[in-house]
């Protein structure tokens, strides 16, 4: 692992492990995540990727480089068929996807939005740390249950191969970067924000 984004995961283990062990990650990894908890996450997490393509779009408009734009039209388009599996889950077991997402929801998604303002750096460095904290606690759940899970779609999404070569291109992108404090912040920022987006939905 090149050195920037040694530095980054080095500097968050803790946090990571938390990500990692929280128990949300282990009971859908065990198969008895109660149904409420499931459905508020796939409530708010469909909120968080409508919000999540603007991110990315903006980001876009401020790549360095053709390779950059490239990786990133990548995570556009694999939105796309994130947001139907969201929304043919939640007509299976009857919810509403447009209610009000919680205000921790709001302010994750707008500090994404935010970043990009603070220039390529950090912008990358935050959609890295999300990507990353997903497919590390997906690729868990994927290691410890069967295919027979009825969460395997969502698993397959955030733990395939294809998800995973993803996160190593932006993380790549992260390496050309020179570490900076802001890129630190940044990082530490969206652990903070993962452990209590899944404290919020685990109840």
């Amino acid at each position: 692992m090149p050195e920037t984004t040694r530095t980054l995961l080095t500097g968050q283990a803790s946090a990571w492990q938390r990500i990692l062990d929280h128990p949300f990650v282990a009971e859908t990894s065990a198969g008895s995540l109660p149904t409420a908890t499931f459905d508020r996450w796939l409530a708010e997490d469909h909120f968080f990727v409508r919000s999540f393509q603007d991110y990315l779009r903006e980001l876009t408009a401020i790549a360095p480089d053709d390779r950059a734009r490239a990786v990133l039209a990548d995570g556009i388009a694999a939105l796309v068929p994130e947001l139907a599996l969201f929304e043919k889950a939640a007509a299976e077991r009857g919810l509403d996807l447009t209610g009000e997402p919680s205000l921790l929801n709001v302010g994750y998604s707008s500090y994404l939005l935010s970043t990009v303002r603070e220039g390529w750096p950090v912008a990358i460095t935050v959609l890295y740390a999300v990507e990353k904290a997903y497919y590390d606690a997906w690729a868990s759940v994927r290691d410890t249950t069967g295919p027979d899970t009825q969460y395997a779609g969502f698993i397959a999404n955030w733990s395939s191969p294809e998800f995973a070569a993803y996160v190593e291109q932006l993380g790549a992108l992260v390496d050309r970067e020179e570490l900076t404090p802001a890129m630190e912040l940044a990082f530490d920022r969206v652990a903070r924000f993962e452990i209590a987006f899944w404290d919020l939905v685990h109840g």
